[in-house]
């Protein structure tokens, strides 16, 4: 009997036990972030087992679970937490930000991945981070903060844009990298507006990019728009910000006393006498003759105000707009339910440039629309079945500009060599009939060249404006009929339209400016880039084993513009911008006065088909091994050279998870080994180059020594080129990526070598043949160098700081040229008429490099004069003297002439390097980034001096020759002889070595003051300053030099470089 007791005792004992063992206990709490502000839509699951459930807006959540189990608190972002219950009731999670964390997953070709397991060599940028720069372009940006991503600003006018290179330039066409926008190739990133952007993925290696094949040599630059949260509420977010714009550091022309005596001095070198200036100034036969009386009280004036200290008329600060504004307004809402995601946004840019005074309505505008959402159409308990979506952005923009091109369009060059002596305006009566700008006197030849060039910035470009729009987007549909197995069918549009207006009035600015006949002209234009991309797509893990592949197909469709433009001369209603658009088409003065043209898109446009697979490999997450391949076949080569093959492989291995570097856990926390080998291409060229193209004109035919018979003609448009093939890129790669010191010290480091063969290029053609050259295969690049990446994060109590080092060093070296003498030449005349060559590409030297005359400093002495002589005892020149340029004579013949010429510079940098440094202390923070370049020059000639010794000079003429020691490096001024200044030569360099605060901001973030306001979650308050200085010994306005002068590689040529703004801003950033 007991012992059935004590039976029955112990089995109620165990079977209580168990049952309390498993019984549930209602747990609640909350969870923050390191701030201590709440976050929503957290995972909080039950370790091992399905339930799980999700925090609210207030970062509060409720559950039940077993009293001895486990929560996982998991969040897009933030590092996963796991809390053991232990019978707790209330269990409060505090996330830590993982924004480094390597469990982070970025966007590779047609997928993502962990980034712990890339093995290729790319850069990942958050777009929060860089619309907090507040730049008007995402692309902007990026300089300084991307290792081996070369941005340059082509200019500082508003929507000019950036030229962006990776990792060197392989090519002397088009060097652009690829843009893909959610998976739609685009032309440029411009149209966005960097709050439109989730996410910017930059694939440099060719193994990272070789998936994308003929259109990747130059890299490629992934864009993530914002997109919807499953499972979030609706998030409304908007940014603001407004600017004054200024030019940071002006040039400083000569004033009107200088301007004469410089003048004079160069007058009496050349044993002339010094000019009457009191004659000159009432020298103005046109207006004596046009209204008489005018010219001589117009020289009264000006020689009145001389006589009592006049500085004349300063065109630089005449043509600065002082205080020009920006303004930014972006409007972003996101959400989504189990089923839907959203995401929606409305943004505003609109900047004055700072050049163009207040007589110009110079800027850019830019209106963005995005809408992105995904629907899932039937789904089981385990994954989604059927899911659809799209991606729209409408973007509208409007630019007026004014010109800033060569020497002979381009208006602050125009500003710096004009005299001071002629008033920008009329400061008399005269009839305004001539205009309200003062009229270009002859002032016995002082204005060769030259006019008011505010008048001619005026009139030229005043009423002329273009209007663009973009529509760019794509739908699609993934299927996953199986767990892990899916297929996706995308089709994407990239679509162009718009016009252009531009008035001519008449104007009689001087005797070399002036248009009696009135005018106006429009042109329309229309474009698309269709895309349409299928693949299916593996993604499963076999025990410590992980397979990811990927096959597809893509058919990408360019079509060019089609362009439609006529002008009308003699309008109806002359001199009124208000009706020169309207019907002008009624009784013409005579056929010449209408002209319009048009071309068909056919012509220009391309097809490419292609086929693509790669697939991935990890063991444990340590061995990581990926290989990819694309075969493209582009209807822009001929049937025999039609497909080009690129493949790829790369492989990672993850040291630090080895059982022999467990000692160094402490330290070294993470360390990945990287290699890559692969190959891109480039079909960059016109289409149908194998054929032989049809063009027609209107001149005419001769035959024989007749005269020619009218009517349209019919001529061909080019050599066809049947041999020509793909131009190639195989790119070799090894990196290493390391997180020391409790991932607090993060380094990367890469070493690369990219080879470039069979480029395409338009050589010159001969008379002989009687059509233009045919692109052809015709050289050879090797870009070598390394780039590295050092970033320290840590936390001092309340204050918490990060800094990044980012820097490359690129070699370029041209291998090979398919002609007789390994050259291709560059432009001609660029400095002024007759200076010739500039630069050029060339066996054995770097792309575009500046190519001269050296010299051996400034002829000092008469003795030394004398003593400059060639080897057979003659002087080099018949008339030098002191202050002349001595030449070098680089082959010892005797004469200074094109075998003299030899590399001058480089304008490409040796070295980039950026700066990061964040600091936040409590609610205040300050951000600043800053860029620099090194080991570069620059040619830098504001002046045409073989046009016209007479121009305008600026300060740097004080360190002319004017005796002996005086200078060693600036000529003599001379009003006669141009050889010291025509020829292209080292005086022109400038060592062009900066660095640039690019922005710096000081805010202060409300978020922990928001709590007693439900519908404010976020706020913060900034002022900033964008190109607050730069470090630079470059005498001119901006070191940063644009790429593209009369050819698409040469660059670093300075004329009077439309500068970049120093903008002081304020703005605030609120979610709600």
């Amino acid at each position: 009997m007991k012992l059935t007791k004590l039976l029955i005792f112990c089995f109620l004992s165990v079977l209580f036990s168990v049952y309390g063992q498993a019984q549930d206990v209602s747990i609640k709490g909350k969870v923050i972030d390191e701030n201590g502000l709440p976050i929503p839509g957290v995972s909080i699951l039950i370790k091992g087992t399905p339930k799980a459930t999700s925090s609210d807006m207030d970062g509060n959540y409720q559950l039940k679970a077993d009293s001895n189990g486990t929560l996982v608190f998991s969040f897009v972002g933030y590092a996963t937490v796991q809390e053991p219950i232990k019978g707790r009731t209330t269990i409060n999670a505090n996330l830590k930000p993982e924004s480094q964390s390597l469990q982070e997953v970025v966007v590779i070709g047609y997928g993502t991945q962990k980034k712990g397991l890339i093995t290729g060599a790319s850069s990942n940028f958050k777009g929060e981070d860089l619309a907090a720069l507040n730049t008007g372009s995402a692309m902007s940006a990026l300089q300084g903060i991307a290792a081996g991503i070369s941005i340059t600003q082509n200019n500082g006018s508003p929507g000019a844009g950036t030229r962006v290179t990776i990792r060197g330039l392989g090519t002397i066409g088009n060097s652009s990298p690829l843009y893909i926008v959610d998976g739609v190739s685009v032309g440029s990133i411009d149209y966005l507006s960097p709050a439109d952007i989730e996410s910017i993925d930059v694939l440099k290696d060719a193994a990272s990019a070789a998936i994308y094949g003929s259109r990747a040599a130059n890299g490629v630059v992934l864009v993530t728009t914002v997109k919807g949260r499953k499972g979030r509420p609706a998030k409304i977010s908007y940014d603001y910000y407004f600017g004054l714009q200024n030019i940071y550091k002006n040039l400083d022309p000569l004033n009107a006393q200088e301007y004469m005596y410089i003048n004079d001095e160069g007058r009496v070198n050349d044993g002339l006498a010094p000019i009457d200036w009191n004659a000159m100034v009432h020298d103005n036969n046109w207006l004596e003759t046009n209204y008489p009386g005018a010219g001589k009280q117009l020289g009264d004036d000006v020689w009145g105000k001389l006589q009592v200290g006049w500085k004349g008329t300063n065109w630089i600060d005449e043509m600065t707009k002082k205080d020009a504004p920006v303004v930014s307004h972006s409007l972003n809402m996101t959400g989504g339910s189990e089923d839907i995601t959203y995401s929606a946004g409305l943004s505003y840019f609109d900047q004055d440039g700072i050049l163009g005074g207040n007589i110009t309505d110079a800027g850019y505008k830019r209106l963005t629309a995005r809408f992105n959402t995904t629907m899932v159409l039937k789904k089981n308990d385990r994954h989604n079945i059927i899911t659809v979506g799209e991606n729209f952005t409408y973007s509208n923009t409007q630019n007026r500009s004014i010109a800033t091109g060569n020497i002979y369009w381009n208006d602050l060059h125009n500003a710096l060599i004009q005299n001071p002596l002629q008033p920008a305006y009329w400061q008399t009566s005269i009839d305004r009939n001539i205009n309200e700008f003062g009229y270009t006197p002859t002032l016995d030849g002082l204005n060769t060249g030259q006019t008011n060039p505010l008048a001619v910035m005026y009139y030229r470009h005043n009423y002329n404006y273009g209007k663009g729009n973009n529509i760019t987007g794509n739908a699609f549909l993934e299927i996953e009929p199986f767990l892990n197995l899916k297929f996706k069918s995308v089709y994407g549009v990239d679509s162009w339209f718009g016009n252009g207006r531009s008035m001519n009035p008449t104007y009689h600015l001087g005797v070399l400016y002036n248009d009696a006949t009135d005018g106006a002209s429009q042109n329309s234009y229309f474009g698309a880039n269709t895309t349409w991309t299928n693949t299916l797509s593996y993604d499963k893990k076999f025990g410590e084993h992980k397979i990811t592949a990927v096959i597809g197909t893509e058919l990408l469709r360019d079509q060019s513009n089609i362009n439609l433009s006529a002008t009308r001369n003699n309008l109806l209603f002359p001199g009124n911008p208000k009706y020169a658009y309207l019907n002008n088409t009624q009784s013409p003065a005579s056929i010449s006065d209408i002209n319009a043209s048009g071309a068909d898109w056919a012509a220009g446009g391309g097809a490419t088909q292609s086929f693509f697979a790669r697939a991935q490999y990890d063991y444990k997450e340590t061995y990581l091994l990926s290989a990819t391949m694309r075969a493209d076949g582009s209807s822009r080569f001929h049937p025999d050279h039609r497909w080009g093959y690129f493949p790829s492989v790369s492989a990672g291995w993850v040291i630090t998870k080895e059982d022999f570097m467990a000692s160094t856990s402490s330290v070294l926390n993470f360390a990945k080994l990287r290699a890559s080998w692969g190959q891109n291409g480039n079909q960059s060229i016109d289409a149908f180059q194998y054929i032989a193209n049809i063009n027609y004109s209107f001149p005419g035919y001769f035959f024989g020594d007749t005269k020619p018979v009218s009517g349209t003609t019919a001529v061909i448009g080019n050599v066809p080129n049947v041999e020509i093939g793909w131009e190639t890129s195989e790119q070799l790669d090894f990196g290493i990526d390391a997180k020391l010191l409790d991932s607090k010290l993060g380094v990367t480091f890469d070493w690369y070598k990219k080879t470039t063969i069979d480029w395409l290029v338009k050589p010159d053609g001969q008379g002989t043949n009687g059509a233009p050259a045919p692109f052809i295969n015709g050289g050879n690049v090797e870009n070598s160098g390394i780039e590295y990446s050092v970033n320290w994060n840590d936390k001092i109590g309340d204050f918490k700081y990060g800094i990044t080092l980012s820097g490359a060093h690129n070699r370029n070296e041209v291998t090979k040229i398919a002609n007789a003498d390994g050259i291709i030449h560059g432009p001609s005349n660029v400095l002024s008429q007759g200076t010739g060559e500039v630069s050029r590409v060339q066996v054995g030297q770097p792309i575009g490099y500046f190519y001269g005359y050296k010299t051996a400093g400034i002829i000092q002495n008469q003795k030394e004069a004398s003593e400059w002589l060639t080897s057979a005892g003659t002087p080099y020149f018949n008339d030098q003297r002191p202050g002349d340029v001595r030449f070098v004579d680089q082959n010892q013949d005797g004469l200074i002439d094109e075998k003299d010429k030899v590399y001058l510079g480089n304008p490409n940098p040796d070295f980039e390097l950026g700066i990061q440094l964040n600091l936040e202390y409590k609610n205040v923070y300050l951000n600043t980034t800053m860029a620099g370049k090194y080991g570069m020059q620059v040619m830098q000639s504001y002046r045409s001096f073989a046009d016209s010794p007479k121009q305008n000079y600026t300060s740097d003429v004080f360190n002319r020759w004017h005796g002996e020691g005086t200078s060693n490096t600036m000529p003599r001024l001379s009003a006669v002889s141009n050889r010291n200044t025509q020829y292209v030569s080292d005086i022109y360099m400038h060592d062009a070595d900066y660095l640039r605060i690019n922005n710096l901001t000081l805010g202060y973030n409300f978020n922990k003051m928001l709590s007693a306001f439900k519908f404010v979650s976020n706020l913060k308050v900034y002022a900033a300053v964008n190109n607050l200085y730069t470090f630079t010994k470059y005498s001119g306005m901006d070191p940063e030099v644009r790429f593209g002068h009369d050819a698409s590689w040469a660059s670093g040529i300075d004329l009077g470089l439309y500068p970049q703004a120093r903008t002081v801003m304020f703005g605030l950033s609120a979610d709600f």
